[in-house]
């Protein structure tokens, strides 16, 4: 049956209003380059009873200055479906969105998703929309945090340097919230629904859940030290800076965590060895594969991993190696605009031709 709808723009937010049967109003916060009159998990939460209240920021600020906005979307549905209960949900941008506003209005649950908790900085997918770290709209959590007492979920893909980061700060910034340290991604929201951990959380928003994550093996065993370590080296790389990949090498969770390898063989490639730089990020791909948890991370992940050997065997002078690496690529996964540019350099044709399919579309 479809349910009441009524959507409206105001200045760069849009809404969109769905009742459901349920006593829950779920605030849905939209990720970036979702395009105007469209909303981020739209179809997820369609599939559920809820009310539901779709917001998207369409110019991708991560809702900053959009306080009087919301609020007057979220009264609007509050007015017309009487809720019992609320749950702010988001992920990335999104997630970001959901925590500040939740701890902003204190009168509902939270569960964000790979949450940048300070943006602006080297690396992180806030500064490349060219939002500042010294943003004058950009608020406290802390102060915040110590008068919310709802649940407060945030979940971090640990394989993910601003993740990491994210995880680190949040232990001393929201000591109250829920930390998950996930095996993971930053695209973890799409990973936990594919393990179908995301319908069943959602459903009636009542499960545990560190009970559903545990039961699918995604509990990320990294100590704080490594967490701070990999978001700084991470940031440092990213800046520009030199980074020594014995200082990564040498963290406890380094032989199990497919990021940190990553982050490796790149600053091994930074620092013109490439022949090492390709061995490590094999070593990353070969974790992978040799998880079957891991191999359900995203495939847009996972491709970036032999795709970057392409373009360093491509950078080496090796065209051949590259070009048979691309096309053992390509028959893995999904080709996207930018495999379907190196494999036109590489002279593959029509080789390159698959397009992402509708199960490698993020759902997030």
């Amino acid at each position: 049956m479809d349910h009441p709808t009524s959507a409206s723009r105001q200045g760069r937010l849009d809404s969109l209003l769905k009742c459901g049967e349920s006593k829950l109003l779920v605030i849905v916060f939209s990720q970036v380059r979702v395009p105007a009159g469209k909303f981020g998990l739209e179809r997820l939460f369609a599939k559920t009873r809820h009310n539901c209240l779709f917001l998207n920021d369409t110019d991708c600020d991560w809702y900053l200055g959009l306080e009087h906005d919301i609020d007057a979307a979220i009264s609007a549905a509050i007015e017309e479906v009487s809720p019992e209960r609320m749950i702010y949900y988001g992920s990335s941008m999104g997630g970001y969105g959901a925590l500040l506003t939740g701890l902003r209005r204190q009168d509902g649950d939270t569960h964000a998703f790979g949450p940048e908790l300070r943006l602006g900085r080297p690396g992180y997918q806030s500064t490349a929309y060219e939002i500042d770290a010294d943003d004058q709209r950009l608020v406290d959590f802390k102060s915040l945090a110590e008068t919310y007492f709802h649940e407060l979920n945030l979940y971090f893909g640990c394989f993910d340097a601003v993740d990491a980061a994210g995880a680190s700060t949040a232990k001393g910034l929201l000591p109250k919230a829920h930390r998950h340290l996930l095996r993971s991604t930053h695209a973890n929201h799409d990973h936990l629904y594919s393990l179908n951990i995301i319908r069943r959380l959602i459903r009636t928003f009542e499960r545990d859940p560190a009970r559903e994550l545990a039961s699918k093996q995604l509990n990320c065993d990294i100590n704080a030290n490594d967490l701070r370590a990999f978001g700084d080296l991470g940031e440092a790389l990213a800046s520009g800076a030199m980074v020594d990949p014995a200082d990564i090498a040498k963290l406890d969770a380094f032989q199990v965590n497919p990021g940190l390898v990553r982050l490796a063989a790149e600053a091994h490639a930074k620092a013109g060895d490439l022949d090492k730089a390709l061995e490590t990020m094999k070593k990353a791909e070969a974790l992978v594969e040799s998880d079957p948890v891991l191999q359900g991370l995203p495939k847009r992940w996972r491709k970036q991993l032999p795709l970057q050997r392409v373009n360093w065997f491509f950078e080496a002078g090796q065209a051949e190696v590259a070009r048979q690496l691309l096309a053992e690529t390509l028959e893995r996964f999904p080709a996207d605009e930018a495999m379907l540019t190196l494999a036109k350099q590489l002279g593959l044709g029509s080789t390159a031709s698959k397009q992402p399919s509708a199960t490698d579309l993020p759902i997030e």
